[in-house]
């Protein structure tokens, strides 16, 4: 039989709210492994009550709890789901055991078949007490043994909670360098975007302002076509009508220029034929008034017919001057 309560045991636990404190009551569902001096292996179940005695906490996630049991457990190896109204049985039946070998008076001679059953029964019970003598060494033995094991695997544990709490702080600063990078990343993708968008808009706006322009341009370059060729057609046409016009001219012009000279032939006839006239006039006046010295007085009324014959000649003078400007004026 093998005592593995004595020493109670420890177990893993979450720290948090539903943690078990300190001295409070909980259940337990194990099992224990059992080697015999033939190295075979066997394991038995538990279900059993026991109190916290002390929390340990190993990291910030993860409490070691220590459980003690009320009385420690004996067990058979193969048994299975052993429990403490199972354990509290067995210890009262020892118990019994033992006190009633211990006060049962010893029969007298008379009553031979009496004393040969107390003798029998005390026979039994030594045995069993010397054979639980004999297996309480390999009990201890295989508790140290428990414990011994129990404590390499709560070193494991230990070993383990400290890498997996290591592995959880290394994977928490990835996850933190990555959210960073991601950050990092995500912030310069939206600045990039941003940019780009911005360029784009950029673009699109210069874009609608050459086209503006250049609609502007070409519209402009119609109108100034449009009005060169106006100017052009206009320019053809004025020039045709100045054409025109100096050609007129010209024709007026040589027509008054003929007309002119032949005024100025036949005024000069005119003026020779008058001024002929007026010479012989005025021989035949001078030789029939010829003064006398009684008529010297009358020579100013021939002054005056000179005068009048000159006034002819004059408004002829007149008429051709009065030609002349108005054809300056013509042109």
């Amino acid at each position: 039989m093998v005592d593995v309560s004595s020493k109670g045991m420890a177990i893993l636990y979450h720290a948090g709210e539903n943690c078990p404190g300190t001295n409070q009551l909980i259940t337990t569902n194990f099992g224990v492994p059992h080697f015999d001096s033939g190295d075979s292996f066997d394991t038995v179940f538990f279900n059993r009550i026991g109190r916290v005695c002390r929390i340990d906490k190993l990291t910030s996630k993860v409490n070691r709890i220590a459980i003690q049991f009320a009385e420690p457990l004996f067990f058979k190896p193969g048994e299975q789901d052993i429990d403490d109204l199972d354990a509290r049985k067995r210890l009262e039946a020892k118990a019994r055991l033992i006190v009633n070998a211990k006060e049962k008076p010893v029969p007298s001679a008379s009553s031979g078949q009496a004393l040969r059953v107390a003798e029998g029964t005390v026979t039994k019970t030594q045995a069993k007490v010397k054979a639980d003598n004999q297996v309480k060494p390999d009990a201890e033995e295989s508790a140290r043994l428990y414990s011994e094991t129990l404590a390499r695997a709560e070193e494991r544990i230990r070993s383990c909670a400290e890498a997996k709490v290591q592995a959880e702080e290394k994977l928490k600063t990835e996850i933190e360098a990555r959210h960073t990078s991601e950050t990092k990343l995500l912030a310069e993708a939206e600045a990039k975007i941003r940019s780009y968008a911005e360029a784009k808009a950029r673009a699109e706006e210069k874009a609608k302002a050459e086209t503006k322009a250049r609609a502007k341009a070409e519209a402009k370059a119609k109108t100034e076509a449009k009005l060169r060729a106006r100017a052009e057609k206009k320019a053809e046409t004025e020039a045709r009508k100045q054409a025109e016009i100096e050609a007129e001219l010209r024709e007026m012009a040589e027509s008054y220029a003929e007309q002119l000279a032949k005024v100025k032939a036949e005024a000069a006839r005119e003026i020779a034929g008058i001024k002929d006239h007026a010479d012989d006039t005025i021989t035949k006046i001078k030789a029939e008034f010829k003064p006398k010295p009684h008529q010297k007085k009358s020579i100013p009324k021939n002054i005056a017919g000179d005068k009048a014959k000159k006034s002819g000649d004059g408004i002829l003078m007149d008429k051709v001057d009065k030609f002349i400007k108005d054809r300056n004026r013509i042109f």
